[in-house]
């Protein structure tokens, strides 16, 4: 009688652990949240005006040496029309004047003798060795000269000129870096373990509810002993 009684409890034991097996096992759980993620973007600014290269290269000027001449003129002529405007910059060995003159003013001067005329010119500088053109407007439709004066009797003048063309004062391009907020979705699989009693693990329970029926079964012998 008392090994069927053992038999029973330790059947309902079994019962037992494959319950709580079946409840801890491990479940996985997807949780989805929105998830703020910063970024950083890098945006280049580019004018709108379309560049016309007047100019962009090395130029010598000759000095006087051997001659009567007070000076030697460099010349380059280009086409611009009302409303555009002239950039650049011009660097120099030595000190030459520089001139930006409607093309009849230069041959007026070619005529004449003479090394130059401020007084003709929309933008200019005298004996320089560097000069930046800041967005030179064109006054009129036409033909247009820009000259470089060396009046050195020693040696040549030698340097650097770049100058173009734009339809808005100052035409550039500038890098941006700004920051930008995305809010994003962001799907993760969470592990969860089976408790079914917060606050205690499984194994206690386990143990107690064993320890409890192995009491039971023992006090039960002694009284029947």
């Amino acid at each position: 009688m008392y090994r069927l009684k053992l038999v029973v409890v330790l059947v309902v034991l079994l019962g037992l652990i494959a319950l709580l097996g079946a409840l801890g096992e491990n479940r996985t759980a997807s949780a989805t949240w929105p998830d703020q993620v910063t970024a950083t973007t890098k945006t280049v600014l580019t004018s709108v005006s379309t560049l016309g290269q007047v100019f962009n290269g090395p130029f010598t000027v000759l000095a006087t040496t051997g001659t009567n001449l007070p000076c030697e003129l460099w010349a380059l002529n280009f086409n611009a029309t009302t409303g555009q405007y002239l950039s650049g910059s011009l660097n120099s060995d030595i000190p030459v004047s520089f001139f930006i003159v409607q093309q009849a003013s230069y041959q007026n001067w070619v005529k004449a003798g003479t090394c130059g005329n401020m007084g003709d010119a929309i933008a200019g500088e005298l004996l320089t060795t560097s000069y930046s053109l800041n967005a030179v407007a064109i006054p009129n439709t036409g033909t247009w000269t820009i000259v470089i004066v060396n009046s050195s009797n020693a040696r040549n003048a030698d340097g650097y000129l770049v100058a173009y063309l734009a339809s808005v004062p100052y035409p550039f391009t500038q890098p941006l870096t700004g920051t930008i907020t995305m809010t994003t979705t962001l799907t993760t699989s969470t592990f969860l373990s089976g408790q079914p009693v917060p606050g205690f693990p499984l194994y206690s329970i386990l143990l107690g509810i064993m320890a409890g029926l192995i009491a039971v079964v023992t006090l039960k012998r002694r009284s029947h002993g």
